[in-house]
């Protein structure tokens, strides 16, 4: 039986090369690795082909000719080494139609969080599909041609959440950008819950699954970082994400296979969000969630801040613990207050 080769490896050493450069380009660059790759992958799982040399075979036979010196690009693609001409992507589209709008998606100016957003970021929302524009401005303006955002920001990332993937993403950071620009650390970190629940949902129910280790780094890398509040922020890392993009995927998968519709990890999102919302549970919503760090000292956080994050890492942990062993607990057990009051006066 043939294996399919992973280039996984390859492309997320590359990201993190880039992103640790610093220079004026390497987030873009960083952002290219992530295109070409989901585009390389997004082509390969639809042809079926193991590896990137067999998949060139497939999409451009006439460079692999017997007597005909190439370099193989393909396998550069596989990597995020280089970004496929024009004609490149035609050949692929030709076999895969569709497949060129991930490479060329709106989306990717918008991840680019060293660009200027111009406008506030209106003139990249306003690239993005209608239905993620719907979820950012108001209806009725936007049925007259004006673009004014919503005032509710809850009800615009409940929204997003529930159809995540590339462009929603998008949306969101975009409006995280804007709340770390202005300063609005409350806001930013309500906006930066909200970008790992669609993160997670974006990973297990697009073609961003192709990617996901890639996508979570360049995510904890270069955004979430912007959703810090004042005194405390997300502690994440790519291992724990995967981790919890596995309980996610496997839920969801067994309630499908129990005969619950919106389950079955294939189009909108608004029934998975509802797993990591706590209606199927305490233990998912908090094992599904992030984990929390005080970025002060600790002798310069008061007591308040100090207690929320012990106590929210308490619970964390806990739904972890039950979503590792494989267990079903929708709350807490009853003495676990005692283990959280405890908790949040260690110091």
């Amino acid at each position: 039986m043939n294996h399919m080769k992973f280039y996984g490896d390859v492309r997320l050493k590359r990201l993190i090369r880039h992103t640790d450069d610093q220079k004026p380009r390497s987030v873009g660059r960083a952002l290219d690795v992530l295109r070409v790759g989901l585009w390389f992958e997004g082509l390969r799982a639809r042809l079926g082909s193991t590896t990137a040399y067999g998949l060139g075979q497939i999409i451009q036979p006439h460079t692999y000719k017997k007597g005909l010196h190439h370099n193989n690009l393909w396998a550069k693609y596989a990597c995020g080494r280089h970004v496929p001409g024009v004609e490149t992507v035609q050949a692929g589209a030709s076999k895969v139609p569709g497949s060129e709008e991930l490479l060329d998606s709106p989306a990717w100016h918008a991840l680019d969080v060293t660009r200027s957003a111009g406008c506030s970021g209106d003139s990249l929302l306003r690239s993005l599909r209608p239905s993620v524009q719907v979820a950012v401005f108001e209806a009725r303006e936007l049925s007259a041609g004006r673009y004014v955002r919503r005032s509710a920001l809850g009800r615009s990332l409940r929204s997003l959440e529930g159809q995540a993937d590339l462009q929603s993403l998008a949306a969101t950071v975009v409006l995280l950008r804007n709340a770390h620009e202005r300063g609005d650390a409350s806001m930013a970190y309500t906006i930066g819950r909200s970008l790992h629940r669609s993160l997670l949902m974006a990973a297990a129910c697009s073609p961003l699954k192709f990617v996901s280790l890639e996508l979570f780094e360049f995510f904890i890398r270069t955004v979430f970082p912007m959703s810090a509040s004042k005194k405390f922020a997300l502690e994440l890392d790519r291992d724990m994400l995967r981790a919890q993009l596995a309980w996610l995927t496997g839920t969801a998968m067994q309630l499908h296979k129990s005969g619950k519709p919106g389950f079955s990890l294939v189009g909108d999102t608004r029934q998975l969000m509802r797993l990591l919302h706590g209606n199927f549970g305490l233990d998912l919503m908090f094992g599904l969630g992030p984990r929390l760090k005080l970025n002060v000292p600790a002798e310069e956080a008061d007591e308040d801040e100090t207690s929320f994050v012990a106590v929210h890492n308490a619970h964390f942990e806990w739904g972890v613990s039950v979503l590792r062993a494989g267990r079903c607990e929708r709350f807490p057990p009853t003495n676990y207050a005692d283990v959280i009051a405890e908790r949040a006066l260690t110091p």
